[in-house]
């Protein structure tokens, strides 16, 4: 008789209507304080009911963050209820001129093939990026005019992003970068769990507990 129930639950979830069991299961693995931490107050960064906000934050010269990226993007393939978005974090001063060139490239229009950029600049080519001057660099390697990109550098618009990245990093209490944020609500990271695989089971779970309690559903 348990074989036959066993037998039961595999077709239910193979047929999608184990998804609500899955789901628990994943909630049970996964303990608030311990794999997640709620961030309170919440701090949504947009107003959309009809996806689930993730947000990552990460550093351009960690060389973590740039494992995980492709990785994430793998994981963005097939969740069209998730609206996601990169933010810098600034833990330390050096991560701010890093910020700068995030926020350039947002302006410009070029935000995934020059992101990309800038991190295997960083990681293959070796590039040191952390003033003024190696920022317009990098941006005059890509082809960008340098009195654009040193106006976009010096521009209040992107002092006032810079300076919003750096006040939302506090308040979500990050000590490390990769981390995860989502809806504003948890945040999750490598050092949580044991490695990035496990960050991103986590953040499957949050987004499923989110989904849920907002009765999303993929259009």
């Amino acid at each position: 008789m348990m074989q036959y129930y066993r037998l039961m639950l595999v077709v239910l979830m193979l047929c999608g209507y184990g998804q609500p069991l899955l789901a628990e299961a994943s909630a049970d693995r996964f303990r608030e304080g311990s794999q997640y931490q709620r961030i309170d107050p919440p701090m949504p960064l947009t107003d959309h009911k009809d996806k689930v906000e993730v947000v990552e934050m990460f550093f351009y010269a960690c060389p973590h963050c740039y494992e995980l990226e492709p990785k994430i993007q793998r994981w963005l393939k097939d969740k069209l209820y998730v609206d996601f978005h990169r933010m810098p974090a600034i833990i330390g001063p050096s991560w701010a001129d890093q910020a700068r060139a995030f926020y350039i490239i947002e302006a410009l229009g070029e935000s995934d093939q020059m992101h990309e950029a800038l991190f295997k600049a960083i990681h293959e080519d070796g590039k040191q990026i952390y003033n003024e001057y190696s920022v317009v660099e990098f941006f005059a390697s890509q082809g960008v005019d340098r009195q654009k990109a040193l106006d976009l550098y010096l521009s209040p618009e992107i002092a006032a992003r810079v300076n919003e990245a750096r006040i939302k990093t506090v308040k979500y209490g990050l000590r490390g970068v990769p981390a995860v944020i989502v809806n504003g609500k948890f945040k999750t990271a490598p050092y949580f769990v044991r490695n990035q695989e496990e960050m991103l089971d986590v953040l499957d779970s949050l987004v499923e507990k989110e989904r849920g309690q907002s009765g999303i559903e993929v259009k």
